[in-house]
């Protein structure tokens, strides 16, 4: 009889053994990491919008009040006239492939909104335009960077003299070849 406890014993202690290894090695596969900061604006301290990113505009976070696409914060940007945006300086690797991701909702009156990145002087590199957007939808832009290695990724856009908005939030920048090597 102690023999077959004994046996019993083992074959749970293997089985338990087993599934440990199996949950430590899941948790062992990291995604690829984004290369900006504070991209779902949860480290924002307060309803002005602080380093990493910068303001260009009528821009702040909304601060658990519900308007998030997920977690407590977004950014907003609101205004009656001119260009109202949000921009963050990242170091990329020069001639690489990345992806750009946010969630973007706006006011029915939005008619001119860009989504993007621009070089180290602010001009575009690439930019996906958007215009009204009732609920938080994922735009995605896929990009070659030039020969340097500082950019500027930003979304705003230009107010058409009415009350207008744009909520953004959960922003993702990842190198191409990295979500290349997770398919793998």
């Amino acid at each position: 009889m102690a023999s077959k406890h004994f046996s019993f014993s083992k074959f749970a202690l293997f089985i338990t053994t087993l599934i440990s290894c199996n949950f430590i090695s899941a948790k062992v596969q990291a995604a690829c990491p984004t290369l900006l900061l504070d991209g779902d604006f949860e480290q924002q301290a307060s309803p002005k919008v602080s380093n990493p990113w910068v303001a260009e505009g009528e821009v702040g976070i909304d601060r658990e009040i519900g308007n998030s696409n997920s977690g407590k914060n977004n950014v907003w940007m609101r205004n009656f006239s001119g260009w109202n945006g949000i921009s963050q300086r990242v170091k990329l690797q020069p001639n690489a492939e990345y992806e750009l991701k946010a969630y973007v909702r706006t006011s029915g009156n939005v008619t001119d909104g860009e989504f993007g990145v621009r070089d180290s002087n602010k001009n575009p590199l690439v930019e996906l335009k958007f215009g009204s957007l009732s609920q938080y939808i994922p735009l995605t832009i896929k990009f070659v960077t030039g020969n340097e290695s500082e950019y500027n990724i930003f979304t705003g856009f230009w107010a058409i003299s009415q009350d207008s908005w744009v909520q953004v939030d959960n922003y993702s920048l990842t190198a191409t070849m990295c979500k290349d090597e997770e398919n793998n």
